[in-house]
């Protein structure tokens, strides 16, 4: 009996060990290196990474590892993605079974592997990536024209330039100066100086900084509208306008003092935000933008809303987009520089139509073997080929081609190699002037839970030497414009009202300029 009793004893004591170390080994931690490896190429790479506990959807706190979402605070969903450096870096990680997600930017699938770090001996784990398109083959480099940082040191401002720009595949980045009365004393992004940051060309990522010059009637409201002057050499004053913005003064002053005094030092100059500002119509009409930003810093507005109308009535206007506060999405515009990528470079790329706007799928698009950008000249009624592909890392629903603003074929997206691809082949009837883009219908979101778009420029088509002109589109460009007169007379504060008349000048001669182009259609 009494053997019986030690031996129960022991095995007591034994499992009260063993149970004892089993909670020390799920309460203890694993120093761990991350490395993304491009699975085609054996190269090092920079991207995102998120772990979970087996049989858990949350994800773990990655120490060490700069949190993607960092800056956005309650925006940030979903969490839990972490930048791993081209370098590799360092974590700790519990001893228990886990599952590793990876990819790199918008170009590769997402990579998804079992770990058990139960057992010692495992200090480095090698995430291998598969690319889904190589954009730089094509000459196609990623940019972002429009970022502000703010609530965080300069040397903050450093690591996130330094780190989240390279992990998410971007290779120009533009940062710009903004004021708003007290705010801005929190953008740390004003802190730089003015032109190219050479600190941050270690990291691949071309880094510039120019400004935002806006109007706004109310703090937050609309005004006449935000503008990107990029590669510009000194700040255009003053940089805000308008008593809403300012604090003091009146809305006298339009956007077109800064615009010319932005191209005299030969700056590129981006209209932001879509829909939100009155100016547009009259910028665009008389040929003071560049390109023309969708999406950045929020989806309002449609491509139909104003960018449509614009092409309808033969304007020609490249389409871009960007992020505004923080990298919150992966959007960029894939601009072609077929020579050496350089910020001049790629800002011509960009004004010569040669891109594409996405958050998700990168998308081509040619008609005739004439790429997006060309003007085709057409001396009587014929065929043409328009040849169209769609391919990213997430089912993106619909490959859709636009023609003068009618959706006319689709198609849609199947998996295939890890990711999602779609191609689109049509022989289009030309019997009037005509312009061709392609974009996607989706409701699918990406990673940081944004939904996805994607746009191309148009290819353009010119009929017995005429442009494309539709009259219901100029009509509701004309009605935008008297929209825009009614609200500037009602908010605006003047110092006299022949400084309120100068400013509704501006639409007059814009709608002028439509109903010309009305009377001279047809002939």
């Amino acid at each position: 009996m009494r053997k019986l009793a030690i031996a129960a004893t022991s095995m007591l004591v034994f499992s009260a060990l063993v149970l004892v170390r089993a909670e020390a080994d799920k309460g203890a931690e694993a120093k761990i290196r991350l490395r993304l490896v491009d699975e085609g190429t054996g190269k090092a790479i920079a991207g995102l990474v998120r772990v979970f506990r087996e049989g858990d959807d949350k994800p773990l706190s990655l120490p060490r590892l700069p949190d993607r979402l960092r800056g956005l605070g309650k925006e940030a969903k979903p969490g839990g993605w972490h930048v791993v450096p081209e370098r590799g870096g360092d974590t700790t990680l519990p001893h228990a079974r886990l599952r590793v997600e990876a990819f790199s930017g918008l170009e590769t699938a997402l990579t998804t592997q079992e770990l058990d770090l139960s057992r010692e001996g495992t200090d480095e784990v090698v995430a291998r990536v598969k690319s889904l398109f190589r954009p730089e083959e094509d000459k196609l480099y990623a940019g972002n024209p429009h970022l502000h940082l703010r609530d965080m040191t300069l040397e903050q401002a450093d690591d996130y330039l330094r780190e989240i720009p390279a992990a998410d595949g971007l290779k120009v980045l533009f940062i710009s100066y903004l004021e708003r009365l007290k705010d801005d004393e929190h953008y740390v992004t004003n802190r730089y100086p003015i032109g190219m940051l050479k600190a941050f060309d270690a990291t691949g990522v071309l880094v510039s900084n120019g400004e935002e010059h806006r109007h706004n009637f109310e703090a937050y409201g609309p005004g006449y509208g935000h503008v990107m002057f990029l590669d510009i050499n000194q700040l255009v004053k003053p940089v805000s306008l308008g008593p809403g913005i300012t604090g003091a003064g009146d809305d006298d002053r339009t956007l077109v003092p800064g615009i010319e005094d932005a191209r005299k030092q030969g700056g590129t100059v981006i209209w932001c935000h879509n829909t939100f500002g009155y100016e547009s119509a009259p910028a665009v009409v008389a040929g003071r933008l560049d390109a023309f930003n969708v999406f950045d810093g929020s989806t309002e507005g449609t491509y139909e809303d104003r960018y449509y109308r614009f092409l309808n009535v033969g304007l020609r206007l490249p389409l871009s987009t960007g992020t505004d506060w923080f990298l919150y999405d992966f959007a960029r515009v894939y601009a072609r520089v077929p020579d050496q990528l350089t910020v001049p470079n790629w800002l011509a790329a960009l004004k010569s139509g040669r891109c594409v706007a996405t958050n998700g799928p990168l998308l081509t698009l040619s008609v005739d073997d004439r790429p997006v950008g060309d003007v085709i000249e057409c001396d009587k009624p014929r065929k043409v080929r328009v040849e169209a592909t769609g391919i990213g890392r997430h089912d993106f629903g619909r490959l859709e081609l636009v023609q003068n603003g009618r959706v006319i074929q689709g198609e849609t997206a199947a998996k295939k190699d890890g990711g999602y691809s779609a191609r689109l082949v049509r022989e289009v009837q030309i019997d009037e002037p005509a312009w061709f883009a392609v974009r996607i219908d989706s409701q699918t979101k990406n990673e940081l839970g944004r939904k996805l778009y994607a746009h191309t420029s148009p290819v353009y088509v010119n009929l017995a030497g005429k442009r494309v002109f539709d009259i219901e589109s100029a009509r509701n460009l004309q009605r935008q414009l008297e929209t825009a007169r009614d609200a500037i007379r009602q908010r605006g504060s003047f110092s006299t009202p022949q400084a309120r008349d100068k400013v509704l000048d501006l639409y007059d001669q814009a709608e002028k300029e439509i109903v010309e182009r009305i009377n001279k259609r047809g002939k």
